[in-house]
């Protein structure tokens, strides 16, 4: 039974009602509960520097799940094996695939202009939407060894990633990113891989 005093002004029962209700298990059952989310379930994450462009801006802070297994062309936050810092990318190749790129030979009157790269996955062509790049870009067949990631930024002129650096092994990936919870005129879901369209393309003319 709960005594108040009479004559106890109504703020001071609620207050006297909520020492009660707020024990030290709940306490710590609460920051318990923060603790595992944290570590083990989701995080968020700041983005900075331009090599997510267009798709994601420095500044974002996008969501991020860790308990989701990563899919082909879902962003991710991960930790670069070489410098150690954490960075976001985008998935590219599974383990097992083989990745490579050739440029697009564009044709002007008799001359020939090399822009850009074709995504060769398994030999098939892919065409990426959300991925920008100017200069000719040549990679040679590289297979995705059995745990790990192919990553690439989505402005791939701005971009340090599996290119150098080499495929990522799965415990470097933190999570998923999927959605972008602040600024607030950019709240939106992040689309993940099975929801893009990424039909093959046309091979680059030679």
């Amino acid at each position: 039974m709960t005594v108040v005093k009479i004559g106890q002004p109504e703020h001071e029962r609620r207050l006297s009602l909520l020492r009660r209700r707020v024990t030290p298990g709940i306490v710590i059952l609460v920051i318990g509960s923060i603790v595992v989310l944290r570590l083990w379930v989701v995080e968020t994450a700041i983005v900075e520097g331009g090599s997510m462009e267009t798709t994601l801006h420095t500044g974002d802070r996008v969501l991020v799940l860790k308990l989701l297994s990563p899919q082909r062309f879902d962003i991710v936050v991960l930790r670069e094996s070489r410098w150690g810092t954490s960075a976001i990318k985008r998935v590219v190749g599974l383990p097992g695939d083989t990745v490579s790129m050739v440029p697009y030979v564009l044709e002007r009157g008799r001359s020939e202009i090399m822009v850009g790269g074709q995504l060769y996955i398994n030999g098939q062509p892919y065409d990426e939407p959300y991925a920008t790049s100017v200069l000719p870009t040549s990679m040679a067949p590289i297979k995705v060894p059995e745990g790990s990631y192919f990553v690439m930024g989505d402005e791939r002129d701005a971009s340090t990633d599996s290119r150098s650096y080499g495929p990522i092994e799965r415990p470097r990936i933190h999570g998923v990113a999927v959605a972008v919870v602040y600024p607030f005129p950019r709240m939106r879901a992040i689309k993940r891989g099975s929801e893009l369209a990424t039909g093959a393309a046309e091979a680059p003319s030679r």
